[in-house]
C-alpha cells in the first residue's frame, strides 16, 4: 500500500504528456466499458447516439416560440439534450422493431477485441459529438490533440462514418445447426 500512497499524477504529467496521458485515459475507459457493456449493447448505445445527434441538431428553435424560447439553448443546455435523448433510445431500441431487425435480442457471442474497437470507437464519437456543439472559443481551448481528433468537419466525418463501418463488418459469430 505504500507503494500506492508514493503515487503522484504531478509527477506522472512530466512523463507524460498531458495529450498522450488524456488518451491514455480516453482508452482505458474506452475498453472497461466496452467489456462491462457487450457487444449488443454498445450496438444500442452506438445507434441511440446518431438518432440522438440528428434529433438534437434538427430540433427548430425558432418555431418554439410559443413554448418562451427564443433562440438555441446554450451548448451546456443542447449536450444535455443529447444525453437524455441518448438515455431515452438506450431505453426503448431494445423493445423496438430495430432489436428484431439487427437481431440484438439475446446475448450473441463476440470476441473481447470487437467489443473493445465498439468502445472506442463508440466512446470517440460521443465525445466528437458533445464537442461539436461547443461554440468556437470553447474548442479552441481544447488540447491539440483533442483538437486535430474530435474538432472540425474531417474529424466529424471520421467518427461518424468508423463505427458504421464497424456495425458492418464485425459481425458476430453466428452458429448454424446442420443436423436436420
Amino acid at each position: 500500500m505504500d507503494f500506492l500512497s508514493g503515487i503522484n499524477l504531478n509527477n506522472l504529467s512530466r512523463w507524460l504528456p498531458g495529450d498522450w496521458l488524456m488518451a491514455l485515459i480516453f482508452l482505458a475507459v474506452a475498453v472497461v466499458y466496452g467489456l462491462a457493456m457487450g457487444r449488443n449493447r454498445l450496438t444500442i448505445v452506438m445507434l441511440g447516439c446518431y438518432f440522438s445527434y440528428i434529433l438534437t441538431l434538427a430540433i427548430p428553435w425558432k418555431e418554439m416560440a410559443f413554448l418562451g424560447v427564443k433562440s438555441a439553448p446554450s451548448s451546456t443546455a443542447q449536450i444535455f439534450i443529447f444525453f437524455v435523448l441518448l438515455l431515452g433510445f438506450y431505453f426503448m431500441l431494445p423493445h423496438s422493431a430495430f432489436s428484431s431487425a439487427l437481431r440484438l435480442r439475446g446475448r450473441r457471442s463476440s470476441s473481447w477485441w470487437q467489443a473493445m474497437v465498439f468502445s472506442i470507437l463508440q466512446v470517440g464519437l460521443i465525445l466528437q459529438m458533445a464537442i461539436s456543439f461547443l461554440s468556437v472559443k470553447a474548442t479552441a481551448s481544447l488540447s491539440s490533440l483533442a483538437q486535430t481528433i474530435f474538432v472540425g468537419q474531417a474529424a466529424q466525418f471520421v467518427w461518424l462514418l468508423l463505427p458504421i463501418l464497424a456495425m458492418m463488418f464485425l459481425k458476430g459469430r453466428r452458429h448454424y445447426d446442420v443436423s436436420e
